[in-house]
């Protein structure tokens, strides 16, 4: 068991679970545990500890809240729980457990850290700059640029692109996600850094500033 900021974190047959989220919500929160390290489990009710500590949300099933580069749901199955969905990879519907959650974040994660680079997860409502083919699995350059917050920063083009901006249009970061889970893991790297998917190989790097 765990004690995370005055709320019990512990394994319950196939479950970790929280004691004490009741006076912050209506329900306690329950996620199956999968093919994963426990503690990858433990690390997802803390973030959602976090977010029901500190914004006080007001929440009912079916609510989605985003866990770093991936989309959860709340659902309730059990009076005294929400249990925790997560999406399926091509957007089609929502499964129970958070596995394909911990292994994009786990793959992004790794991924900065191999180039010893912060990890700047995007999120799923946040708007992604595309050009046709992106979606088709062309080869993709990749560029971050420092953005609002309501923007990844990220511009995605592929040989196609002629230098007109008009031909480039806006997503959303899900729609880029659902498309093309190939190239998640390259999606956290830190505004001022680029990727170049070319014949099966991948290139990272940082832009020089003029």
């Amino acid at each position: 068991m765990t004690t995370y900021k005055e709320v019990e974190i512990f394994v319950n047959n196939n479950n970790v679970e929280t004691k004490g989220l009741k006076p912050h919500l209506d329900k306690e929160i329950r996620l199956v545990i999968g093919d994963n390290q426990q503690k990858d489990y433990v690390d997802i009710i803390k973030y959602i500890v976090d977010y029901i500590i500190e914004n006080k949300p007001a929440i009912s099933e079916n609510q989605n809240i985003g866990y770093y580069s991936w989309l959860l749901q709340f659902r309730i199955e059990d009076e005294n729980y929400y249990d925790l969905f997560e999406v399926n990879a091509d957007g089609s519907g929502f499964n129970k457990g958070c596995d394909a959650a911990i292994s994009v974040i786990r793959k992004q994660s790794e991924l900065c850290s191999h180039y010893g680079l912060p990890v700047q997860f995007p999120n799923f409502n946040q708007s992604v700059v595309i050009l046709d083919g992106v979606y088709e699995g062309k080869d993709i350059e990749g560029i971050r640029y420092d953005s609002p917050q309501n923007e990844s920063g990220w511009y995605l083009i592929t040989d196609d692109y002629n230098d007109d901006i008009k031909s480039l249009k806006v997503v959303h970061f899900y729609h880029v996600a659902f498309a093309r889970p190939d190239i998640l893991k390259y999606l956290a790297l830190p505004f001022g850094h680029r990727f170049r998917m070319r014949n099966n190989t991948v290139e990272i790097v940082k832009d020089e500033v003029d």
